[in-house]
């Protein structure tokens, strides 16, 4: 019998080639590697929480608390194998079930499974554990709509997953706004297609007024925007949606965008964009790191109040900007995201669309978890975590390494807080394993006849954040 968290890593080793059982209620928090390999981490969660927790998602990084925490959580997982060695099988295996998985027979993160049993063995680094018992197996059950929240007014952000129309072909580089980076996204007109109706899906299901989409395509000629909202207003009515028409922004293969339901707002004046150098690359590393912001002013038609959002897409943790910049604790480029904030509240003083208006709103994909230099830099200066306050402190939209927390934000200033109603977070993907997704790289014939078209799930590799309003004119002028 082995029970979490044990004393060491190392200590698996005492065990390897014997049976055990882990009595604890463990949970499914890990299915990167599980179309490929076949493999899912579970875990056991701290008190109090049903899943574990990135470390600065809940304590300051290199806190103590934060430090053990991390431990804590190396000590209380372990990776199930299905025990085949071949990739992307045919016949892929229920981590728990051990019997053929399907669409009727999945999993998802979260789900709960207590006196898992099995030999434990050595390979490609790691003890892994080839299950053959449990006791009792939990599922998570899929929100099949959003959850709604109160206002009258409803704002949401969603990562888009590289939504390109130019395909990656993986050999030319002819995207971004000078047409010479790498393209992303679908791969061919097949994999595009299931992309569009999963995001579509999403989307006509979100129902939101205004929705801030992260990274879509950037290209001269190329509007995803418009794609998007042809098919959305094919799906839920001709002319619900339109869109804001920025072409190019700043100089990344990637930009940010506006959607918005056309009878509830109407955008006020212009558009403005930060792509300065002091908000692109603040700590002077040499090449650009952080996408352009948009910022967007919003009349409400019924009651004809104004508010702003900016939407954002800061540096990801993926690769390195030098020393001082990089954070042992809160992944790369840490202090290039916290001048990013810095730079975005100066630049939103000085009111940049003219909206003579003071509710503003930061909204979108800004790569740290909460407790984070940037998030507190925000905090600060004045704006409100929406998802900490509505949500509480184990709220997650993304999971990374079997931990989770979330990168995507709502945050309001104290203006606009006062008009908040509700915010929620619908998780309708990072729980889903990525077999469900559109690309079909990697993948056997059998996973890719998986998909799931007509449903939103597993959309993006991040969940969506939604905001309910109630504007008033007390809070309007500038």
């Amino acid at each position: 019998t082995i029970e979490f968290p044990i004393a060491a890593i190392s200590n698996l080793e005492w065990v390897e080639g014997m049976a055990v059982n882990f009595p604890q209620k463990l949970v499914v928090t890990e299915y990167f590697n599980y179309d490929r390999f076949g493999e899912v981490v579970v875990a056991l969660p701290s008190p109090g929480t049903d899943r574990p927790m990135q470390p600065t998602a809940v304590f300051a990084p290199g806190s103590p608390e934060g430090i053990a925490l991390a431990d804590v959580n190396a000590r209380s997982r372990i990776t199930i194998d299905d025990g085949q060695s071949s990739q992307n099988p045919d016949f892929n295996v229920h981590p728990i079930f051990r019997n053929e998985f399907g669409l009727d027979n999945a999993f998802r993160g979260g789900d709960q499974v207590t006196e898992l049993g099995g030999p434990i063995y050595f390979a490609f680094g790691e003890h892994k554990l080839y299950p053959n018992t449990y006791k009792d197996f939990q599922q998570s059950v899929r929100d099949d709509d959003p959850p709604r929240v109160r206002g009258r007014l409803e704002v949401a952000t969603l990562n888009a997953l590289n939504y390109f129309l130019t395909l990656d072909d993986g050999v030319n580089d002819i995207c971004g706004a000078n047409q010479n980076l790498e393209c992303r996204g679908a791969d061919t007109e097949d994999e595009f297609e299931r992309q569009r109706s999963k995001l579509l899906q999403a989307l006509a299901r979100l129902d939101a007024d205004v929705v801030g989409l992260v990274e879509l395509e950037n290209t001269p000629g190329v509007s995803p925007l418009e794609d998007i909202v042809d098919g959305l207003n094919a799906m839920v009515g001709k002319k619900t949606y339109d869109y804001v028409d920025t072409g190019v922004v700043g100089e990344d293969a990637i930009k940010v965008g506006f959607i918005y339901k056309r009878k509830v707002v109407k955008p006020y004046k212009d558009f403005a964009v930060l792509d300065t150098d002091a908000f692109i690359d603040p700590n002077n590393t040499g090449s650009p790191k952080n996408r352009a912001a948009l910022a967007v002013t919003f009349n409400e038609k019924g009651s004809g109040q104004r508010f702003s959002v900016v939407l954002n897409h800061f540096k990801s943790k993926g690769s390195g900007c030098g020393d001082g910049d990089d954070d042992e604790f809160a992944g790369s480029c840490n202090l290039t995201r916290t001048r990013a904030a810095e730079e975005l509240m100066r630049w939103i003083d000085t009111d940049p669309t003219k909206s003579k208006d003071k509710d503003w709103m930061i909204l979108g994909d800004l790569n740290s978890y909460d407790k984070e230099d940037p998030i507190v830099a925000l905090q600060d200066g004045g704006y409100r975590d929406l998802i900490a306050k509505y949500n509480g402190e184990y709220a997650y939209t993304y999971v990374f390494s079997g931990q989770w927390g979330y990168l995507d934000y709502a945050m309001t200033n104290n203006a606009l807080s006062r008009q908040v109603r509700s915010t929620k977070i619908w998780n309708l993907n990072s729980d889903e394993p990525d077999i469900f997704d559109y690309d079909t790289s990697f993948k056997s014939d059998s996973q890719i006849a998986m998909f799931e078209g007509d449903l939103p799930y597993r959309s993006s590799d991040h969940d969506a954040v939604i905001v309910g309003f109630n504007l008033s004119p007390a809070h309007h002028s500038w």
